[in-house]
């Protein structure tokens, strides 16, 4: 049977693609291409003895004959110019032979004959002659209407969720990585697929693709959504059935590692996944976050018996190339319903590679700026400065997810993960959404349920968070920063929120930024008025243990006791409230004890010392004595151990009082001299650049000018290291400088085929 394309479903650079191997599996040759702007009218070319081929890929599927021979008679004098020995000509528009008569008028007989013309039949032709190339454009045929229809009558599906016309819709946009072939070759194979990676790479999209090409075949869909006994309980024997669970090692998976239950669910895994393997007419597509397969693979000796691993596809979101990055919005855009204005400012200046190569690119960030109900209030002449803002600032692509799509527990885990900067390890986000949900539901009546934490994080994970490899959360996007800084500012009541439900310092810390940050805004007051009910929650934090004993030693918990103290009087000398002071005392009680039994952090004990002296407060002057008694704690310090960068800002901490006989004065010189003696060789060593060694010179000069001192011979010293390291570092620029060429050229030659698609763009309008 013949095929039946009309090729809408491919943008004008797909059908090119498909036109190029066509062509060269019916010739059995190879053709060169040739870049947008460079060609005169040159899509593809085979020179060989001075005879050169000339073929040229027209879509038209819009336009149709008419719009493709007002084209084509702009391109005639190119031709001419060129002067090919044959001229080929490939477009999807239905010709017929008068159409083609007229084509050949408009070339020239001597260029051009009828058997060179190929309209939408003949292109039809060469795919039955040629199925390999239409098996290879799997856009073609996965995304024909006739495909659709086939699929849309099959009963099973209508009773499914399975959103079939949605997903018809995203092929054309869809950009297929090397995982697809791997994915679908693992399927033919061993009939189980396990598509792995962080959240946000792909994996739901690729499965959707791979269920969909299933059920053009025949395959009947069986979407698993708690456990693997519904896929048991649809199990048919010979009816061809595909199966498919998102996140397969999600939710019902997230209990004890090693406990009883679960081990039993992983024996239903692994038993489900023999049934399926070992049926010619079944296939089983799975998804997961590479977290959640390597706990198990830890947690279950099942698990790593049973060659999970071998059947794993991982897709990776670095794997996306700039020019993968520019196919995503190329397909958007072309199958988009923008008007052509707006495309044609995308093309102004190449606007599109600053965004294919903007850092906060994203899928998503692509389906809102080319969605033209969200423009419509955008004028055409303002197109590039929205996008611009909005890739600055994508907050705004988030709020319909927040305020609508998400449940009360996501946001408080949002809140809670925004409390501890970002990222966090799952355990101490456990215990701190645990706190903030219990408050923020009995303050506002939200439902609580026991599973409240595991359903966010389900419902969370690829939208707005993601796990990190070493095994921590962190927001998906920085974007989701951005729209969490806007919904703290906006309501201010979250910030109280926040401090009442936080488990660490480092959350009050975060807090206490945020508010004296450019965005603050009127969360300082929130905190004002209600610092008086706050202080004992923050007193609580800013004086628990940091020692956290592990096997092997003892970890501190940050922030250090300086650190907390630092934050501490700064926030008293903004609210001028004597509520905070128990919280002071308790932390300075700490310190002093740290203190009895090691040394101090020198950087750390300075930033709380200026943040004493730089306080405004009357009141913070009952600490004086404690400040005051630093000078000697750190002196002790940097006898014992200290660097330049400490030594010079113990210098500058105390300089004022440093007189010539002055006891600070007298032991800042000794410092000095255990300084150069013990430690400026191991930190001449570690100069790792220009910068480095500028700065220890530096320094260096600057205590000789300080404690009037000579320093000539230690300068001397990070001189001579500093020739050496300057002679190797010449030698490793001119390296590096020829590597940066070949990346350059690289670069431009890429950039060059990213102009080359998006002019097309232009190409039926």
């Amino acid at each position: 049977m013949m095929s039946d394309y009309d090729f809408r479903q491919l943008s004008p650079h797909d059908f090119e693609l498909m036109c190029r191997d066509l062509f060269q599996a019916e010739l059995g040759l190879v053709l060169e291409s040739f870049k947008a702007g460079k060609d005169g009218g040159i899509d593809f070319r085979y020179a060989q003895a001075g005879k050169q081929i000339i073929v040229q890929c027209k879509r038209f599927v819009e336009a149709g004959f008419s719009g493709l021979l007002r084209e084509l008679r702009k391109e005639s004098d190119k031709v001419r110019k060129i002067t090919p020995g044959r001229y080929v000509l490939m477009t999807a528009a239905p010709l017929s032979d008068a159409n083609k008569t007229k084509i050949v008028e408009v070339i020239g007989a001597q260029f051009l004959v009828k058997a060179d013309i190929f309209g939408c039949a003949d292109l039809n032709n060469l795919l039955g002659r040629h199925s390999e190339v239409e098996r290879s454009h799997y856009k073609l045929w996965l995304a024909s209407t006739n495909v659709l229809e086939t699929v849309l009558h099959n009963n099973i599906v209508r009773q499914s969720d399975f959103q079939v016309e949605k997903i018809h819709g995203e092929i054309k946009r869809y950009v297929q990585g090397n995982a697809y072939p791997r994915a679908l070759e693992a399927l033919k194979a061993d009939h189980v697929v396990i598509l792995s990676g962080l959240p946000g790479v792909g994996k739901t999209t690729l499965a959707n693709m791979l269920l969909y090409e299933h059920l053009s075949n025949g395959f009947e869909p069986i979407i698993v959504r708690q456990n693997f006994a519904e896929g048991k309980a649809m199990f048919q024997k010979g009816k061809p059935q595909v199966f498919y669970f998102d996140d397969f090692m999600g939710v019902t998976f997230l209990g004890d590692k090693g406990s009883s239950d679960q081990q039993r669910e992983y024996r239903a895994i692994l038993e489900f996944i023999e049934m399926v393997s070992s049926a010619k007419d079944k296939r089983l597509i799975l998804t997961t976050r590479e977290q959640m397969l390597r706990q198990a693979w830890d947690a279950s000796e099942q698990i790593r018996n049973a060659g999970l691993m071998d059947r794993k596809v991982v897709i990776r979101m670095d794997d996306y190339s700039v020019r993968q990055r520019a196919e995503i919005l190329y397909n958007h855009v072309f199958f988009s319903d923008l008007p052509p204005e707006y495309r044609d400012e995308l093309l102004k200046n190449e606007f599109y590679l600053q965004i294919v190569k903007h850092d906060k690119f994203n899928p998503r960030l692509i389906e809102w700026l080319s969605t033209y109900r969200r423009l419509k209030n955008v004028p055409v002449g303002d197109y590039q400065t929205f996008v611009t803002q909005l890739l600055q600032d994508p907050a705004e692509i988030w709020r319909h997810a927040f305020e609508q799509q998400i449940s009360d527990a996501g946001r408080s885990l949002l809140l809670s993960l925004f409390s501890f900067g970002g990222q966090v390890g799952d355990a101490v986000l456990r215990e701190g959404f645990a706190a903030l949900h219990a408050h923020r539901a009995q303050a506002y009546g939200l439902p609580r349920r026991p599973e409240d934490y595991t359903r966010a994080r389900a419902e969370l994970h690829g939208a707005f968070v993601r796990p990190t490899a070493s095994d921590s959360i962190e927001f998906i996007n920085p974007s989701v920063v951005d729209w969490l800084n806007r919904v703290v500012r906006q309501e201010p009541e979250n910030v109280v929120d926040l401090i009442r439900g936080a488990v660490r310092f480092t959350q009050v810390v975060q807090i206490w930024n945020f508010i004296q940050s450019a965005v603050g805004g009127g969360c300082r007051k929130a905190l004002r008025q209600n610092i008086s009910q706050l202080a004992p929650t923050i007193g609580k934090l800013a004086m628990a243990e940091r020692a956290s004993p592990h096997e092997g030693g003892v970890s501190y918990l940050a922030p250090s006791y300086e650190e907390r103290l630092a934050t501490l009087i700064r926030m008293a000398d903004m609210l001028r409230v004597s509520a905070l002071f128990p919280a002071i005392e308790g932390v300075i009680t700490r310190i002093e004890g740290e203190h009895s039994k090691t040394h101090c952090d020198i950087e750390k004990t300075i930033a709380a010392v200026r943040a004493y002296e730089q306080a405004e407060w009357e009141g913070l002057e009952r600490f004086e004595s404690f400040f005051q008694g630093c000078a000697d704690e750190l002196i002790a310090s940097a006898d014992h151990s200290c660097g330049s960068i400490e030594l010079r800002e113990l210098l500058e901490q105390y300089k004022v009082s440093a007189t010539p006989n002055h006891p600070l004065q007298i032991a800042l010189r000794k410092t000095l001299e255990g300084f150069v003696g013990n430690y400026l060789s191991d930190e001449i060593s570690g100069c790792q650049s220009g910068q480095d060694f500028d700065c220890l010179i530096d320094n260096l000069e600057y205590f000789g000018r300080t404690l009037g001192v000579d320093v000539n011979r230690a300068v001397s010293d990070v001189h001579k290291a500093y020739d050496e390291y300057t002679y190797y570092e010449d030698q490793l620029a001119d390296q590096q400088m020829e590597e940066y060429r070949e990346h350059r050229d690289m670069e431009r030659e890429s950039d060059d085929s990213i102009r080359e698609m998006f002019g097309s763009l232009r190409s039926e309008y």
